[in-house]
């Protein structure tokens, strides 16, 4: 099969100089509605491993001792940005760079546009589906994971594919970069592992007016180069360690989670039936569902103007495919969750702005885009107006931002109950100890999630983990006590903490708060460890 690809330079100008600066503002006003929103949202279970695995980087091996369970590249970001900062702002830091992906996906649409020659309104249309999506809005977007942090990512690595696939002055430098990011996104989340496969076939494909081996050479091999080099981190550790590797990685989401759920009386998502049940409301609503729409009417369009030889443009046939793997992955884990269901928004953006291409130029169809485009702006926008606006009044004020407050909050909780500095606390919420200046038990810097799967855990995997469990807590504690014991009465499974704090004769400082439903026990004065 051939790949054709139409080019159809758009002759539209940009939207006019007073359209264009209001379109601007409002772009600001929502990205600082964005900002205040992320700034200030609720700490969240997830949080506890990615930010603090990463804080402590350096006290032991990221998958062995720390329990990170996830490919290696985020831990190694975060980690990276504490130690250059010096920062002991942990989630505040870790929001300011989700912050940082949310504005560099917007200047990833904006380069993709400018490099398609489209105009400004193709750039807020598309800007407005992300910013107003409400999934990306709640805690897929605003929390410190890998759920958002590979988006921009996605973005500049099709950006370098636009380059390195151009018939005209293709670069090797650009599929390099292409081939990092792309590397760079999996060791994020391997959810995104169809990157690989799908951007190396079309860099074989395409341009089809060049020869296989000048498409091999100037395209494939810089892309297989720079693939390479992004995957040293998650190569690296395959490599030293496999079987440690794997069984944090691997077979912690296909044996060990599974089990943990099926003995868990909670509410959980499982069976295609339900998947789909819940992928109907998060897709079919919102933004997401707005983008949808447009890419069919552009696909209609598309076809009503020039016939089916558009949509086998490499682009068109990349991101389709792309789109369809992502959907398909997003039915892979058990039980469901909404931040599975993120992988295909990236793709539907682009795919919205390719198509955009094929509709632009002259006739009486393109000359309704520019409305039509600034509509999907604006009704994108609204559709994420109640998340965003009150953001705007959260911006203002950075003392009740959550990643400042939290850790003001448990600093005078720990003084107030006599705590001193760096004194080792007992959580399955290491985060909220870090923020407080003290010292966590490498066993919990992971939170709960390795010690929840630790009874299902099989004797040939159990070498690989430093935890314990709950029948083996009282040894546990007993052998090495902790100054504090701070419970989250929300989560049944921290109750064996409190009955272990009981039980030893630690004092409930329930007067000093933490946070709302979480309670603090220390440890009596004369049987504090030093």
């Amino acid at each position: 099969m051939s790949i054709e690809r139409v080019d159809t330079v758009s002759s539209e100008p940009f939207i006019g100089s007073r359209a264009t600066n209001i379109g601007f503002a409002v772009l600001a006003l929502a990205l600082i509605g964005l900002a205040g929103r992320l700034l200030s949202y609720p700490l969240n279970r997830d949080e506890n491993m990615f930010v603090s695995v990463a804080s402590q980087l350096g006290n032991g091996d990221l998958y062995r001792d720390l329990g990170y369970n996830h490919l290696p590249n985020l831990a190694y970001l975060l980690g990276g940005v504490f130690a250059i900062t010096g920062t002991e702002y942990y989630l505040l830091f870790g929001r300011l760079l989700v912050l940082a992906a949310w504005l560099a996906a917007i200047l990833g649409l904006w380069l993709i546009v400018r490099r398609l020659g489209l105009g400004l309104h193709v750039f807020f249309a598309s800007s407005a589906l992300l910013l107003g999506n409400v999934l990306l809005l709640g805690t897929a977007g605003m929390l410190v994971s890998n759920n958002f942090l590979p988006i921009p990512l996605i973005f500049f690595a099709f950006y370098f594919l636009l380059g390195a696939l151009d018939e005209s002055r293709g670069s090797k430098a650009e599929a390099f970069f292409a081939g990092l990011l792309v590397s760079l996104t999996i060791g994020m989340k391997a959810n995104f592992i169809m990157l690989a496969p799908t951007f190396a076939l079309v860099t074989l494909l395409a341009p089809s007016t060049r020869p296989l081996s000048d498409r091999i050479k100037s395209a494939f091999l810089p892309l297989a180069i720079g693939g390479a080099i992004g995957g040293l981190p998650t190569l690296a550790h395959l490599a030293l360690d496999p079987e440690g590797f794997l069984a944090h990685t691997l077979r912690y989401f296909t044996e060990l989670q599974p089990a943990y759920w099926q003995n868990v009386d909670e509410p959980k998502v499982v069976g295609l039936a339900a998947k789909i049940l819940l992928a109907e409301q998060i897709w079919f609503a919102s933004a997401t569902l707005l983008v949808i729409a447009a890419i069919v009417g552009m696909v209609f369009a598309t076809i009503t103007r020039s016939g089916l030889r558009p949509l086998f443009d490499w682009r068109v046939i990349l991101l389709t495919i792309l789109l369809g793997c992502s959907v398909a992955v997003a039915f892979v884990p058990s039980p469901s969750f909404q931040q599975y269901f993120v992988p295909p928004i990236p793709f539907l953006i682009l795919l919205f702005i390719v198509l955009a291409r094929f509709v632009s130029g002259e006739g009486e169809g393109a000359k309704i885009l520019v409305p039509v485009m600034l509509a999907i702006a604006v009704t994108s926008l609204a559709l994420g107006a109640s998340r965003i606006a009150p953001g705007l009044m959260q911006f203002a004020n950075p003392g009740k931002w959550e990643s400042i407050a939290l850790k003001r909050e448990v600093a005078v909780a720990g003084q107030g109950a006599g705590l001193q500095p760096g004194a080792r606390i007992a959580t399955l919420t290491p985060l909220f100890a870090l923020e407080g200046g003290y010292s966590i038990y490498p066993e919990f810097a992971a939170g709960q999630f390795v010690y929840r799967v630790a009874p299902y855990l099989p004797d040939d995997d159990s070498r690989y983990y430093r935890t314990t469990s709950p029948s083996g807590l009282e040894a546990f504690f007993d052998a090495d006590p902790p100054a504090g014991i701070l419970v989250n009465r929300a989560e049944p499974i921290e109750k064996a903490l409190a009955e272990y704090a009981q039980s030893r004769g630690y004092i409930a400082y329930e007067n000093q708060r933490v946070a709302d439903g979480f309670d603090l026990y220390v440890a009596p004065e004369s049987s504090r460890p030093e």
